[in-house]
C-alpha cells in the first residue's frame, strides 16, 4: 500500500462550485423576472375577467368565485409589483 495523501484540488473544485452557483443564481434572477413579468400582466388582464360577473348578477356560486377573482387579481398586483415592461 502507498502512504501518499491524495490532496484534491481545492482551487479548481471552488471555481466549479463557484460557476455552478452562478449558474443557479442567473437561473433564479430569470424565473423571479419571469414571475414578475406575468404577475404584473395578470394584474391587468384579471379585472376584465370578473367585470362580467358584476355586470350579469351575483348568483348561485358566483361572489366565491367573484371574491376568488378579486384576490388573485390583489395577489399578481403584489407579485408585479416591481416588473417594469421597459426592461424586457
Amino acid at each position: 500500500m502507498s502512504s501518499v495523501p491524495h490532496t484534491p484540488d481545492l482551487p479548481l473544485e471552488r471555481d466549479s462550485l463557484r460557476r455552478g452557483l452562478g449558474a443557479a443564481s442567473a437561473a433564479a434572477r430569470s424565473a423571479l423576472h419571469n414571475l414578475k413579468a406575468v404577475s404584473f400582466w395578470a394584474a391587468i388582464v384579471l379585472p376584465f375577467t370578473y367585470l362580467p360577473l358584476i355586470f350579469g348578477g351575483l348568483t348561485g356560486g358566483e361572489p366565491l368565485l367573484f371574491a376568488a377573482l378579486v384576490a388573485a387579481n390583489a395577489a399578481a398586483f403584489v407579485a408585479g409589483h416591481g416588473y417594469e415592461p421597459a426592461e424586457a
